[in-house]
């Protein structure tokens, strides 16, 4: 009997202790739990001090001698500006970066900032005076430079008194200098009919009739190329109309970033 009574208390130890092993298992869950859970609070963590950073960047960005009612006029004030300059940059190094065409309220300041931005870039460039910013702005490029776009009426290679006034205008700019001018010409489409020859020549006589227009402003032909383009390279591509095509019959004057190259025979006579 007392050995029956001693298996059973093993037994019952025994049972006990299994038991006391099935305890343990939420408790091994908790800790595992517990283990991912630092890695949640170490990104809060992070988040948080970024911010702090940020935060304090912005307070010390005041304004720096800005005008009277700088702030309180119809435009932004500078420090306002260098804020949503701050915002739409921070977006970006976060990998969410603004969309210009939005239509967030939340976003409305930062898009009017970002277009703000882009407008001053398009209209940052030397030009001769024009009725818009991009009316006598050369199409950007990797092969263009500092320049004027000249118009002429359909079928014409006269170069009529405010087109010549532009020509005058480049040419002010480079004359007593050595820098290369490449005069483009162009024509519509409407102009051609899908005759090349026509289109060419036409580009050709309006090329010549702003060079020559450049010489008499001062310009050497040495320093003068004229290139013809007919209608292979449009302003407006595929206009519907005539009037449409209008801003394809023109003139490009580029300086380019190269020197005329020297004359050969300069020195030939005192040889």
């Amino acid at each position: 009997m007392a050995d029956g009574n001693k298996h059973d208390s093993k037994s019952d130890g025994g049972s006990h202790g299994g038991g006391g092993h099935k305890k343990h298992h939420p408790h091994m869950h908790a800790e595992h739990e517990h283990e991912e859970g630092w890695i949640v609070s170490f990104a809060d963590n992070v988040l948080l001090m970024m911010a702090f950073f940020v935060i304090m960047l912005a307070l010390n960005m005041g304004p720096k001698g800005g005008g009277e009612g700088e702030e309180s006029g119809g435009g932004m004030g500078a420090s306002n500006e260098r804020l949503l300059d701050l915002a739409i940059a921070v977006r970006a190094a976060f990998n969410n970066p603004l969309d210009i065409h939005s239509t967030d309220p939340d976003d409305a300041l930062l898009v009017q900032r970002l277009r703000q931005r882009l407008e001053k870039v398009s209209t940052n460039r030397d030009a001769p005076e024009g009725e818009s910013h991009s009316v006598q702005t050369v199409r950007p490029s990797d092969w263009t430079g500092d320049g004027a776009l000249v118009p002429f009426s359909t079928n014409s290679s006269f170069l009529e008194p405010n087109a010549r006034a532009l020509v005058r205008q480049t040419a002010d700019t480079v004359v007593g200098t050595h820098w290369m001018v490449e005069v483009r010409g162009h024509a519509s489409q409407w102009e051609a009919w899908h005759d090349p020859r026509k289109a060419r020549d036409l580009g050709y006589d309006r090329a010549w009739a702003v060079g020559q227009a450049l010489v008499d402003c001062g310009l050497k032909w040495e320093q003068i190329r004229l290139v013809t383009c007919g209608d292979s390279a449009p302003a407006v591509a595929r206009p519907a109309s005539a009037e449409a095509g209008v801003s394809n019959q023109r003139v490009e004057i580029i300086v380019l970033g190269e020197t005329a190259p020297p004359d050969p025979y300069s020195g030939a006579e005192s040889d």
